[in-house]
């Protein structure tokens, strides 16, 4: 309403205009010498603006706290930490016995297995006994010192692990603010046993390992790497890693444990010099310690190949003489694998069967074995297939020209993880030796032939003889009989020389079958 007779004072809160309070006249009053209202209107109407402006402060501030309250309640509530607030029960003597549970929040609920209305006014070691010797010593310390602590503790009946915060907010008060641990204190026991397990690999371990700090110092070593150097853990960390590398391999190890710095592992075969000057070969292998707590250390370890170096050259030799041998040899000598064929052949090869070496790789033998040969040979590929050696086996191989040749062989598999996966053959030509034997057969068969010859022969002459020889008994003619007499005498011995040599041929014949020639 427009009006010209007006009286106004500001509302103010917390320092600031909030509003105002007005009072007006609805119609002319008489002018007077104060004006149109009184000093003690006016002095009320401040009144009523500043009261009103405590009321406004008043409300404000308890819906802020009602806020605030609600907010911290919510907190409160939600805390990742359970929180518990005691009053503190002390004896006769004024030494705690015990804590009454006055406040705690949904998250200790949950540690007590009950809410909060059964919990509220009950002591703590009526609701957890089992705790009552650690508890009473630990929470009694913080109550009666007011010196706060740290503790993990595992609550027994369920075996979980808390972290605990223990203080005395006030005397005769205690607060205990923890979390549940239990996950990381299983992770904690695991990497310890992990550890422990570790250690005692390091310890036990047949390989020499040593921790090299990033000067190239030796920090640590195990026993392994004592016994392979000689020298005493005391002396190994006095030394740089680098003492013990052979002098002029030196600079490449050097290299390799820079590279290893980076992030990157590396192994290589190295020649150490040991305390007493021997020189060992061993093979290392580096790698980076994950470990942000120590960085740039360096893993090294040491196998000591020494021995197997030293076999591998013993071995190459003996690979070396026995393929010189097989080179030279007079037998056919190959090795022949399930998968691949024959991976090696001596040249033997050429002069047995017209084939060179190069054209025999990567083929089965089994391509140029005659027919009549073929149920011998698959005899004795099933002896092999078994694990059997072969010896003695003679069949047909086809020549490169188209002929025949006998070759004896003794087979042996070869075994790998229980299996046969191929044979190692000597061959030797015996072409000539059949041959020489199928002679020889053909001889003695000659010589039967004979003997029944030689007696078919005498019993024939001799029949005609003794007629001849009557004859000449009859005979009036003496010359004539002389004569007659002369030329029997002649034929038998002619008849007792064929019946020597029958009983020779007869003699070779059994000399023959008693020594299995024939």
């Amino acid at each position: 309403m427009e009006t010209c007779w007006r009286q106004e004072s500001p509302i103010v809160v917390c320092g600031r205009i909030a509003g105002k309070v007005e009072i007006c006249y609805l119609h002319e009053e008489p002018a007077k010498d104060e004006g149109p209202f009184l000093l003690e209107e006016r002095s009320l109407i401040d009144a009523v603006a500043a009261r009103l402006g405590r009321i406004i402060e008043r409300v404000r501030a308890d819906e802020g706290l009602r806020r605030s309250e609600e907010k911290y309640r919510l907190l409160f509530e939600q805390m990742l930490e359970s929180y518990t607030l005691y009053e503190v029960i002390l004896d006769d003597a004024g030494d705690p016995i015990d804590y009454r549970l006055a406040e705690l929040n949904e998250k200790a609920t949950a540690v007590f297995g009950c809410s909060r209305d059964e919990l509220i006014g009950r002591r703590l070691f009526d609701i957890f006994p089992a705790i009552r010797e650690g508890a009473l010593a630990i929470y009694g310390e913080v109550a009666e010192t007011g010196i706060p602590t740290r503790r993990r503790l595992q609550e027994p009946k369920s075996g979980r692990w808390y972290d605990l915060h223990i203080y005395r907010p006030e005397i005769g008060r205690l607060v205990v603010t923890g979390q549940e641990i239990t996950g990381q204190k299983k992770a904690e026991l695991a990497l310890q046993k992990s550890e422990e397990r570790f250690r005692g690999i390091f310890e036990q371990a047949g390989t020499g390992i040593a921790l090299i700090d990033p000067e190239g110092r030796i920090m640590e070593a195990n026993p392994a790497f004592v016994r392979m150097f000689g020298y005493d853990e005391d002396e190994l960390h006095a030394m740089l890693f680098l003492d013990l590398i052979y002098p002029p391999e030196r600079e490449t190890a050097r290299a390799l444990l820079q590279k290893t710095a980076s992030g990157e592992s590396a192994r290589r075969e190295k020649r150490y010099v040991t305390k007493d000057g021997r020189i060992l070969r061993g093979r290392l292998t580096t790698s980076l310690l994950c470990d942000p707590e120590e960085e740039g250390l360096v893993i090294g370890m040491v196998e000591d190949v020494t021995d197997r170096r030293e076999m591998q050259n013993a071995l190459r030799e003996s690979e070396e003489r026995f393929r010189e041998i097989a080179q030279r040899s007079f037998d056919m000598i190959y090795t022949c694998y399930n998968d691949r064929g024959i991976t090696y052949i001596s040249p033997a090869v050429t002069r047995i069967l017209g084939y060179t070496p190069e054209e025999m790789i990567g083929v089965h033998c089994g391509e140029y074995i005659l027919e009549t040969s073929r149920q011998v040979w698959l005899e004795a590929e099933s002896r092999i297939a078994r694990g059997e050696p072969v010896a003695g086996l003679v069949v047909g191989f086809r020549r490169k020209n188209g002929t025949a040749a006998a070759v004896e062989m003794n087979e042996s598999p070869i075994m790998e993880g229980g299996r046969v996966i191929g044979v190692q053959v000597v061959g030797r030509d015996i072409s000539d030796r059949k041959r020489y034997e199928d002679m020889r057969l053909q001889a003695f068969s000659q010589i039967e032939q004979n003997i029944e010859q030689f007696a078919v022969l005498a019993d024939h002459i001799r029949l005609p003889l003794q007629v001849i020889l009557g004859t000449a008994d009859l005979t009036d003619d003496t010359n004539a009989a002389e004569k007659i007499r002369e030329q029997v005498e002649r034929i038998n011995r002619i008849v007792k020389q064929l019946d020597e040599g029958w009983v020779e041929s007869r003699e070779i014949r059994e000399f023959l079958r008693r020594n299995e020639l024939v």
